[in-house]
């Protein structure tokens, strides 16, 4: 038997005992050694109901990180006991993404299915600290926003929102090499951790956007009107007042990148986007070279990373971390530790 964490509704989680899980053929098994609290299970949590992505009654959780203990005779020769593992939830079962959110990140024990290296399973250096490691998923999902975006060296790269995805996609981009990265917050607290990363700064809370990144970036004359000089913005804030404001100060041939959730309709000024010649690109989940370029970051930008887990909690206390991460005081990443 083992323990896991069970989801049945509004601040209602419960650790039960479940069976093992049976290792098929193709499969493998880890044992986990930390998962991590998404903002998505935040809000499922917080809403309560079964529709959401996660149905009641159910294991839960999809950014982890483990040791495989238990190997299928057909897998590949590659793949090892005691290799240190990162899951990417959307490939680790054959139902594929409509049930990613319950790949059992919070469980003691997580089944691989048709488990293949570089593709369900991405192998971390031990020498990685296991909450840093537990970064895998969610830092992806940050690097292919900033990605999508497609950044060059010398750009001028704007991110909206000091949330975990915000800060996770400013590391990725200052791993590989990007020198003008600035976050944007209201929340001094977290602005500093980006200061930590590298980053720029700016506290919209004390300045406009617009003074703000024109101190940083300077200003280009569109149309007769100064504008701060930023090539990329990447939306990880979901706020519909930000994104009207940046479509109102973005200049000529800009790229926008969308990470946020929205949860309401934004209008959009086509106009701007047609004589500004503006590209705006959705971004959602993660490709291969998005895990493989994040393993890179784990194994040689971990202590900067490291800052970025703020709260570390038993499984037993699982609810407890749900509270201080729904909470939002004092916390980026949420970790709740399965050994």
């Amino acid at each position: 038997m083992m323990k896991a964490a069970i989801y049945y509704g509004k601040n209602d989680i419960r650790v039960e005992e479940k069976p093992m899980p049976v290792v098929g053929p193709t499969d493998v098994l880890v044992r986990n050694l930390r998962g991590g609290i998404c903002g998505t299970d935040i809000n499922i949590v917080k809403v309560g109901q079964g529709d959401m992505g996660i149905s009641l009654g159910s294991e839960f959780g999809h950014e982890m990180v483990g040791e495989i203990v238990e190997i299928g005779s057909d897998v590949a020769s590659e793949i090892h006991i005691g290799m240190r593992v990162g899951i990417n939830p959307i490939t680790a079962k054959k139902v594929g993404r409509r049930k990613s959110l319950e790949c059992s990140g919070f469980s003691q024990y997580v089944l691989v299915e048709e488990a293949k290296l570089n593709y369900n399973l991405y192998e971390i250096d031990a020498s990685v600290p296991a909450e840093v490691a537990s970064l895998i998923e969610p830092m992806s999902v940050g690097r292919h926003g900033a990605f999508s975006a497609d950044p060059k060296p010398e750009d001028r790269i704007v991110i909206m929102g000091a949330g975990p995805i915000g800060l996770l996609a400013a590391a990725s981009l200052i791993a590989e090499g990007m020198k003008q990265v600035c976050v944007v917050d209201i929340d001094e607290w977290r602005l500093a951790k980006a200061a930590g990363l590298g980053a720029l700064t700016v506290n919209t809370s004390t300045t406009t956007l617009e003074e703000g990144l024109a101190g940083h970036y300077g200003t280009v004359n569109v149309y007769g009107v100064e504008v701060p000089n930023v090539d990329v913005f990447i939306d990880a804030a979901g706020a519909p007042v930000l994104f009207e404001k940046i479509m109102k100060i973005v200049k000529p041939q800009a790229r926008i990148s969308i990470i946020a959730v929205y949860k309401t309709e934004v209008p959009i000024s086509l106009q701007q986007v047609m004589s500004k010649e503006v590209q705006v690109r959705g971004s959602s989940g993660y490709t291969h070279e998005d895990f493989s370029k994040v393993v890179e970051h784990l194994t040689h930008f971990h202590p900067e990373l490291s800052t970025l887990v703020t709260q570390v909690y038993k499984l037993d206390d699982i609810q407890e971390a749900f509270n201080t991460a729904i909470q939002a005081k004092g916390t980026v990443k949420v970790v709740v530790d399965l050994t």
